[in-house]
């Protein structure tokens, strides 16, 4: 069984299959990854693209190529010494006719065998003990008038069709004699009398579409009517969920799961456990130890949030270094210059925090709606006597709610028994009663207090499992298209009111994740980050220079508005687009043909996600639309080539700057402890938008060929644009780690002292063997281009080393340090430097 060392993950669906990724495993295995990581790989709604809707955790995906094709895929990567990792999705399922469980509690409702695993509430008000389903194109009295409700008669058995949606019909509706069933069927079809008569005896309640977010009542993931969550607490749903995932471990395929959305589940902490368990059970019962099965979570950490001490699991999956990493490239320095900045732009003064707030609070009025209610009756039965004495009414109640809800700073409480979770409860309680009045402060304190009592676990559970979904859509899928200050720090996981981080944090950021979860993900590239990490490394440089963006972006729209073609967008969306487009502009300075469309894909989904001027609901396709045409006159027409020609020549100031930048956090995701999951297509430089756009189809045979380039790492910074610098450093470090795999797992981190705040050098060091570790933070001018080649020929700055005899892991100079080391030496004017110790050999012939 190989160590997990290093991860590659891949998107599977239809057109990247298991036989293309099984195509790819003597790619990953030169490469130098331990394990391919692998997307859902459970049966989806067809068609799906990413799996997460899934139909049928109990088998495989048959679009992937089924059991035979994934059975292909393991036995190929074990051939080339590859594990695999799997991606599951225990929180929920897609609500549709095509999930066997969902379609069976419509077709018996309450009686259902499945009534319980879903998360639903029979009860809630308005929906006449059944389930609410929303997914009319029109409210139902006009879609029975307009005849797009019909009954159906499919292989004997009638179902009740609206366009493409099929479902299922109770069986006390219809009459079950075949013979009878066709004069029904027309019966039913001609008159709107008898089609809503056989409406009202369904176990669900047809409804238009836009009633979701009020009447909804079951879970859903978010606030997708289409994904119904689970209730993965239970025993049998439990065994049902994980049969598949326990099996493929059991009988050797797989060597580790990625939960997904653990903060989803109703107690994560005992859900690990479980899991734990029976992944220890089934290694074991295949005749492998238990510990090598791995376990991350996805999870977002706020900052200073760490992940609970009693789960049994190996960290999460790595938001929290990506934004870290991230933050290390900006200037600290450059906060208030680039507030003023957003501030004057946008006449916006808030915080982002605030933004997140009223964000918030339009939600829980807007598409959460309904899961407040139910947490509201949750809170009700909670509190008991004071409630039922009417000392405190239903709106004190929601009004008490909404402000604890609306300044939680995490995403969600878990058992509230400890020091930490109670003084982020204090916290949130002391913001929640500002601007109540005495009515309000007494029903914080009573909901507070309740959420802290031995006996409130399901009102515990309940508030998380909302103040979570809150924290995401306010957040990242709101506030992230909003507050738009530096659109470099608006990523998954990350704190846009943060914007830099100094190298003594990092590295201290760094020791914590080594103590506590040495196997823990270090990502860079997600399949839901908002952009990629290089295009992040670029706009990075802004904070480094913000008075040169402010008169490059002056003299844009100074030219824009001489063309007499100024950009259709209120202040604050044109500044996102113009950091937008300097960030995904390709290296080589020339778009694409497509790159105008994919920066209107990217804008059309801002707008709407942003909720201010345009939104999924009810998007403004007129401004869209005038948008769309300003983006391709920018890439194509006359009048705005000044204006085009200005942006590029901005962008080639910054390209080879974001290019070292690039290679110093890929550096560091690489060298400091952690296990680095490489997303795919980031071998080269990955300067991509928001999904759709960071699931591309990626050309791997480009990608092998570069890793066949033989030319010296010199040169390679001279000649950077198609990526060949980043394919070499990867590749070589993670042959390190994997000539070496102890020194990076077990190896000790120590931080050394240097003279300037634009580099960090770091040693690891176990039984005898030293990595030392050396990178620089960029700016324009310390790497002015057009080349990656720093120019070290200023000031003698010189870094503390180790005493050792060392090897250049790039250029493959032998140095004898005596503790310290000037940069030209220590550098040789590359952006990174990596020295192995020459006195030992690999760790395993240690």
């Amino acid at each position: 069984m190989t160590a997990l060392r290093a991860t590659a993950r891949l998107q599977l669906h239809a057109g990247f299959d298991f036989e293309a990724a099984a195509e790819q495993a003597d790619y990953f295995a030169t490469l130098g990854v331990s394990h391919l990581y692998l997307s859902p790989i459970a049966a989806a709604m067809p068609g799906s693209t990413h799996g997460y809707d899934g139909i049928d955790p109990t088998r495989i995906n048959p679009e992937l190529g089924g059991e035979d094709g994934f059975l292909r895929l393991a036995r190929r990567a074990r051939e080339r010494g590859l594990g695999l990792l799997l991606d599951i999705v225990p929180n929920h399922l897609a609500a549709a006719p095509q999930n066997a469980w969902w379609s069976d509690v419509l077709m018996h409702g309450r009686r259902s065998r499945h009534a319980q695993w879903f998360d639903l509430d029979w009860d809630a008000a308005g929906a006449g003990q059944r389930l609410w389903l929303p997914v009319l194109d029109r409210p139902m009295q006009e879609a029975v008038q307009a005849g797009v409700l019909r009954v159906e008669d499919i292989k004997d058995q009638p179902f009740l069709a609206h366009h493409d949606l099929r479902l299922p019909l109770s069986p006390r509706s219809y009459p079950l004699q075949p013979g009878a069933r066709q004069g029904w069927v027309e019966r039913c079809n001609r008159s709107a009398e008898r089609m809503l008569m056989l409406l009202q005896r369904q176990h669900y309640h047809l409804a238009w579409w836009r009633t979701a977010g009020d009447q909804v009542n079951y879970r859903r993931f978010f606030d997708i009517t289409s994904l119904a969550a689970l209730r993965v607490e239970r025993e049998d749903v439990f065994h049902a969920v994980h049969a598949l995932p326990l099996r493929l471990v059991r009988e050797g395929w797989v060597d580790g799961l990625r939960i997904d959305h653990i903060d989803g589940l109703a107690d994560p902490g005992s859900y690990l456990q479980r899991l734990r368990a029976q992944l220890d059970s089934a290694a074991e019962a295949g005749g492998r130890r238990g510990p090598h099965i791995t376990l991350h979570v996805e999870k977002i950490l706020a900052e200073g949030e760490a992940l609970p001490a009693g789960w049994a699991c190996d960290g999460t999956t790595g938001y929290d270094f990506m934004d870290q990493a991230g933050a290390w490239l900006h200037e600290q320095g450059s906060a208030q210059l680039l507030s003023e900045q957003w501030h004057a732009r946008s006449g916006d003064t808030r915080s982002v925090e605030e933004v997140q707030q009223a964000a918030r609070d339009a939600l829980l009025d807007g598409s959460l709606h309904a899961d407040l209610q139910r947490l509201q009756v949750c809170v009700r039965q909670a509190i008991g006597e004071a409630a039922g004495r009417g000392d405190l009414s239903d709106a004190m109640l929601r009004r008490a709610l909404c402000a604890l809800l609306r300044h939680y700073p995490v995403y969600r409480p878990y058992t509230l028994q400890t020091q930490t979770e109670r003084d982020v409860l204090a916290k949130a309680e002391a913001a929640a009663v500002q601007g109540l009045d005495a009515a309000g402060r007494a029903a914080v304190s009573l909901l507070v207090n309740a959420l802290q009592a031995p006996e409130g676990h399901e009102l515990r559970v309940r508030f998380g499992q909302l103040s979570a979904p809150l924290n995401a859509k306010a957040v990242e899928d709101t506030a992230f298209y909003r507050y738009y200050r530096a659109l470099s720090r608006n990523e998954v996981g990350s704190d846009p009111q943060r914007i830099g981080l100094d190298s003594e944090a990092l590295v201290e950021l760094a020791h914590a994740r080594a103590r506590r979860h040495p196997k823990a993900m270090l990502a860079l590239a997600t399949h839901d980050h908002k952009r990629g990490p290089d295009a992040r490394a670029r706009l990075a440089l802004i904070s480094r220079d913000v008075a040169a963006w402010q008169s490059a972006l002056a003299d844009w729209e100074r030219q824009c508005a001489a063309a007499a073609m100024p950009m259709p967008l209120p202040a604050a969306e044109g500044y996102a687009l113009w950091q937008a487009l300097v960030g995904a502009w390709p290296m080589q300075g020339t778009p694409d043909e497509d790159f105008a469309e994919r920066m209107d894909q990217w804008l059309r989904k801002a707008l709407r996600e942003g909720k201010r001027i345009s939104n999924w609901l009810d998007p403004d396709t007129d401004l869209e639309d005038a948008a769309q045409r300003w983006l391709q006159a920018l890439m194509q027409s006359s009048e705005l080539k000044g204006v085009r020609d200005a942006l590029a020549s901005f962008v080639q100031s910054l390209a080879a700057a974001g290019a070292s930048n690039g290679l110093a956090q890929l550096c560091l995701q690489l060298c400091l402890p952690g296990v680095p999951d490489i997303y795919q297509g980031t071998e080269f430089w990955d300067l991509s938008l928001v999904d759709p756009d960071n699931r591309r189809a990626v050309d791997f045979a480009q990608r092998a060929q570069s890793m066949a380039d033989d030319r010296p790492w010199s040169e390679l910074l001279q000649d950077w644009h198609d990526g060949a610098p980043k394919m070499r450093l990867l590749s070589l470090l993670l042959r390190l780690r994997q000539q070496h795999p102890a020194l990076f797992l077990h190896g000790t981190l120590r931080g050394l002292t240097n003279p300037a705040s634009d580099r960090l050098v770091f040693v690891r060091e176990h039984a005898g063997q030293v990595l030392l570790v050396a990178v620089r933070r960029a700016s324009a001018t310390r790497c002015p281009g057009p080349s990656v080649v720093w120019q070290d020929d200023g000031a003698p700055a010189a870094s503390v080393v180790p005493r050792r005899t060392m090897r250049n892991v790039l250029d493959g100079r032998t140095e004898v340090f005596n503790g310290s080391a000037p940069d030209a030496l220590l550098f040789a004017g590359s952006p990174v430097a990596v020295w192995i110790s020459q006195e030992s050999g690999a760790d395993g012939q240690q």
